[in-house]
């Protein structure tokens, strides 16, 4: 009913065993549906939300192959050999990818900022030494999410794919031959060793999904499942065949399944991915030779899905940096129009088919002897590697700013934007994003996943007045401009900020968030502030424009939410809100480092930069409960549009976060403000 051999397998293939192996057109065929949805998902998200799933089907039938001659060669000859097997590895994976690499990284000259062009060579160097998912990990990188993703991302599961294999035979040399050449015993060991992985992932997912998401520890069951299904194929064969024919649609349905009814928000891989991993598991059991007519396999082997299948490996490595690269050269911060991210993808297909008729079948098909494989794939990676070292140290050299200097003026009312990247610029465009102010610098500002409430005080602690800072990422962004604020003003300062957790109590407040602890941190603050009332409670929020919402709707549930939020804050304390800042569709960071003679084409409108249903709901609350609205729009932008610099200050450090710099520059027009809510609440 099932077999391991197949002679268009990822690895070692006849390098393992001297036979011919038969073809498996229903492993093709799973090929030619796992790259679909992960090419679909990539570019049309909402067709296939859980589209990713295909990188867990690839593993599997991973897992299935290569496991599967390795075994086969230890019960044939009772060892392995690791020169042929890495130089099998070697000839299938790494000419298209390095080409691929080499090739997005001239494109990123050509198409991207002179800003992004050093990480993305960075990341081109973790990929061209498959340790990408590592960076990431590092990164806490949400795959699923989030804007300007680097155009290598996608290079994460063949890192975690190669750095499984590098100790995969080792291991299975080493059970084997502990337990005295036998391959129950070896059997046994895999299914340990995949259990272990499960349950790492499951534990390890809801408490750090990015580690979760990389490590090659919490997915390395995914490739153990395929092993298992290879080693039990004898006691797969006495399956009757309609048996096979139920588990194999079954199978398959499972992973049309787990593709179109999962999201981004999921938290995965952990349990979740149990439906895609068993299904393809089930796909390939009920697959082989003989199979039914009316099975799966029939529908995998049609001509369409051999064709897609052959080329499945060099369309996963296109599809991705061109649709990125196109995303990045359009410069929005928004998915491409489905249109233009449709024709990308489908313009992947003759690419990829390109890379793999010229690069990889003829590299793949190669006689050279092992040893001469794995030194000239050696030596071409360690050019490849210098190449990119040098280009990333020659990108960090490009010109960030104009020759030009403008004066430093104070912050006025209705600014005029400065119409260039002045030499001058503070923060300049490399050191933006690290512009925070003290709240994030000195750990008072609570992460993404944690909800430990961090409070700080600061400015006159002996004070005998307070204002509390409540909100998210937007409050530790205000923190510079009110710490100087209360200071003159006479206030001790204390915190309650977190990332990605509005105050407002309304699930409309932080829509689509993955962000879990977000209400355990605000409950918890709440009854500080409750417990401890300071005189004067303002919030901070990000509140930026929604569009295609229905403007009246949203200003509902936003009194709704605050409403709740007022019912449960110190009575004593006078609530103040802050008008939020500015939202632009785009880095303006990124927009600057293309225009540095034309910062204007980098400015937005201000009937696009803010939200008005949620600002009228903010102050028909304030009127009601008699609190107070403090609005400081008119600092930021003109009467048409919101500019990205001004004077010798650069006012955003992305999308939507104001530069410290910037802030500590409102402090004087935050204090005015200030002073007559404050005189009417005494």
């Amino acid at each position: 009913m099932t077999s391991v051999r197949d002679r268009s397998s990822d690895t070692a293939g006849a390098a393992q065993a001297p036979e011919r192996r038969p073809f498996r057109a229903d492993i093709q065929g799973l090929r030619a549906l796992a790259v679909v949805l992960v090419v679909v998902n990539h570019a049309v998200a909402p067709l296939v939300p859980g589209g990713y799933v295909g990188v867990d089907v690839f593993f599997v039938i991973s897992g299935f192959l290569i496991s599967g001659h390795l075994v086969e060669s230890l019960e044939r000859t009772g060892r392995i050999s690791f020169v042929r097997f890495y130089a099998a590895r070697a000839r299938r994976i790494l000419p298209a990818a390095l080409v691929t690499i080499a090739a997005t990284s001239i494109a990123a000259f050509v198409l991207v900022s002179p800003l992004r062009i050093v990480q993305i060579l960075q990341d081109a160097i973790a990929s061209a030494l498959y340790v990408p998912n590592i960076v990431f990990a590092i990164r806490q990188t949400d795959y699923l999410a989030g804007t300007e993703p680097s155009p290598f991302q996608h290079f994460w599961s063949l890192g975690v794919e190669e750095q499984f294999y590098l100790v995969w035979p080792v291991l299975l040399l080493g059970a084997f031959v502990l337990g005295r050449r036998s391959i129950r015993v070896l059997l046994f060991v895999i299914g340990v060793i995949t259990a272990a992985s499960l349950l790492a992932s499951i534990v390890t997912t809801p408490e750090s999904p990015s580690l979760a998401f990389f490590s090659p520890w919490t997915r390395a069951w995914e490739f153990g499942v395929g092993a298992l299904v290879a080693g039990g194929a004898s006691l797969l064969g006495r399956v009757p065949p309609w048996i096979g024919l139920v588990l194999g649609w079954a199978g398959l349905g499972m992973i049309v399944a787990a593709a179109t009814t999962y999201t981004a928000d999921l938290d995965y891989p952990g349990a979740a991915a149990l439906l895609p991993v068993v299904g393809t598991a089930l796909v390939i059991a009920s697959g082989g030779p003989a199979v039914s007519r009316w099975s799966a396999a029939r529908l995998l082997a049609l001509r369409p899905m051999q064709v897609v299948g052959a080329i499945s490996y060099s369309l996963y490595l296109v599809h991705w940096p061109i649709l990125v690269l196109a995303h990045e050269r359009i410069g929005l911060d928004e998915p491409l129009p489905v249109p233009l991210a449709v024709g990308l993808a489908v313009a992947s297909v003759p690419a990829a088919w390109i890379l793999y008729r010229l690069v990889e079948t003829p590299l793949r098909s190669t006689r050279s002897s092992g040893r001469r494989v794995m030194a000239a794939s050696t030596v071409v990676s360690l050019v490849l590697v210098g190449g990119l070292v040098s280009g990333s140290a020659a990108a960090a050299q490009m010109p960030l700013a104009t020759t030009q200097t403008v004066p430093r003026t104070p912050v006025t009312e209705m600014p005029t934007g400065t119409d260039i990247v002045p030499a001058n610029l503070s923060p300049d465009l490399r050191s933006a994003v690290a512009d925070t102010g003290a709240v994030y610098t000195d750990g008072c500002q609570q992460n993404l996943r944690e909800s430990e409430v961090i409070s700080c005080a600061f400015g006159d602690l002996e004070a005998s007045r307070t204002i509390a800072l409540f909100g998210d990422s937007h409050a530790g962004r205000w923190f510079p401009a009110l710490e100087k604020a209360a200071e003159a003003l006479g206030y001790r300062l204390e915190t309650y900020t977190k990332s990605g957790c509005r105050t407002e109590e309304t699930a409309a407040a932080w829509s689509g968030s993955k962000n879990e602890s977000c209400s355990a941190w605000r409950d918890a603050a709440v009854e500080e502030l409750a417990a401890n009332p300071p005189d004067v409670i303002l919030l901070a929020n990000h509140l930026g424009p929604t569009p295609g919402r229905d403007a009246q709707i949203q200003r509902d549930d936003w009194v709704d939410g605050l409403s709740s939020l007022y019912d449960r804050l110190p009575a004593s304390s006078l609530v103040v809100s802050l008008a939020d800042t500015p939202e632009f569709e785009s880095s303006p960071v990124v927009c600057l480092s293309s225009h540095l003679d034309d910062a204007e084409a980098c400015a937005i409108p201000r009937s696009k930069a803010f939200n008005p249903a949620i600002r009228e709901a903010q102050q028909i609350v304030a009127d009601d409960r008699g609190g107070a609205v403090v609005d400081l729009s008119d600092y930021f932008c003109n009467a048409s549009t919101c500019p990205a610099i001004i004077g010798a200050t650069l006012v955003y450090s992305d999308e939507h976060h104001v530069t410290a710099t910037f802030s500590r520059s409102l402090a004087r027009a935050l204090e005015e403000r200030l002073v007559p809510v404050l005189a009417g609440a005494g």
